[in-house]
């Protein structure tokens, strides 16, 4: 018999991203550390609210757990890991924020819907391109770049430093 969701259950979906790279992109990547750089920050406030009430979760059921093993205090510390531990795969599984480092090993995204797939692909195809042109963009970093900043007029300078503020 074939393996068929349950009846209201919704499917989910997991999209793969992983890039890979040509040698002399490699070799731009490792001389600017590039894996530890960001590519999308996303502030992510209600994200970090339920990793702490999963991490709350996970110390409160195991300290039951552990305590009836052991001690207070070392079913306290381990359960201080167990939490830790939960709170943290939670946080990594749903979070939002892309390194690149994520796009090189590569990770999976859980998407609710058919249009939340096309639209993490999408979003995905933007931060790789965007990735790409700062990779081929700092294959040019090491040299010396003059702009020569012409002198304005008194009245002109006045004005164009309010504008800046």
């Amino acid at each position: 018999m074939p393996n068929l969701p349950m009846a209201g259950s919704a499917p989910k979906f997991k999209l793969w991203a992983k890039i890979e790279l040509e040698p002399d992109e490699q070799a731009v990547l490792d001389h600017y550390h590039f894996d530890k750089a960001v590519v999308i920050d996303a502030l992510e406030p209600d994200l970090l609210r339920y990793t702490a009430y999963i991490a709350g979760a996970g110390w409160l059921i195991s300290f039951f757990v552990f305590f009836w093993m052991m001690n207070t205090s070392a079913a306290a510390f381990l359960s201080l890991i167990a939490g830790g531990g939960a709170g943290y795969f939670y946080y990594d599984k749903k979070r939002e924020r892309l390194w690149v480092r994520d796009l090189l090993h590569g990770r999976y995204f859980s998407c609710n819907s058919i249009i939340d797939l096309a639209r993490k692909e999408a979003w995905l195809e933007t931060a790789v391109a965007f990735v790409r042109q700062v990779m081929e963009s700092a294959k040019h970093w090491d040299g010396t770049e003059t702009i020569k900043v012409p002198v304005l007029e008194k009245e002109e300078a006045k004005r164009f430093i309010l504008k800046g503020l």
